[in-house]
C-alpha cells in the first residue's frame, strides 16, 4: 500500500509538471507573438508618420491630367505602383487613374523617390467644365488632394 501510494505522488507530481511546462511554453509563445504583433504596428506608425507628399500643381488640357507632386516626408519610394489618385466633383467620380508617374529631378538614388524630389503624374481623363479635385494618395495611405477647375465655353 505504501508503495502503490508512492507511485501515485510520483505520476501526479510528473503530470502537474508537464502540464505546468505546457502552460509556461504556451504562454512564452503567445507573448512572443503579441510582442511581434505590437513590433508591427509600431513600425507601420512610425512610417505613418514618416511619409507626406504635397501636390505642388494641377493642369488639365487636351483630355489629360497632370500633376507635380513633392514627397516632403522622411520615407523613400521604390516604386509608383501602389501608389493611387482619383478625381472628383460636382457628382463625378473617376476609378482609379492609370497613369504614368516620373521623377522630373532626381537628388540621389536614381529611380527611388526620395524625400524633398518632385515627380510628373499624367493620365488620360475626359472630364466637362467644372471644379474638380485630384486626390493621390501613397501606398500606406498618405493622401494630398488639390483642387482645379476647367472652365465652359
Amino acid at each position: 500500500m505504501g508503495f502503490d501510494s508512492a507511485a501515485v505522488a510520483i505520476m501526479i507530481s510528473a503530470v502537474v509538471l508537464a502540464v505546468g511546462y505546457v502552460l509556461i511554453v504556451g504562454n512564452s509563445i503567445l507573448t512572443e507573438q503579441a510582442i511581434e504583433g505590437y513590433r508591427d504596428l509600431t513600425h507601420s506608425a512610425v512610417k505613418r508618420l514618416q511619409s507626406n507628399i504635397e501636390i505642388i500643381s494641377v493642369n488639365y488640357s487636351n483630355g489629360k491630367i497632370t500633376a507635380l507632386i513633392k514627397n516632403i516626408g522622411a520615407t523613400k519610394f521604390e516604386n509608383f505602383e501602389s501608389f493611387d489618385a482619383i478625381v472628383y466633383g460636382e457628382g463625378f467620380v473617376s476609378d482609379y487613374l492609370r497613369g504614368n508617374f516620373v521623377i522630373t529631378n532626381e537628388l540621389i538614388n536614381p529611380g527611388i523617390f526620395d524625400p524633398q524630389e518632385v515627380a510628373r503624374f499624367e493620365s488620360e481623363l475626359s472630364l466637362a467644365s467644372g471644379n474638380y479635385t485630384l486626390l493621390i494618395c501613397t501606398p500606406n495611405a498618405i493622401c494630398d488632394s488639390f483642387g482645379f477647375s476647367i472652365g465652359g465655353g
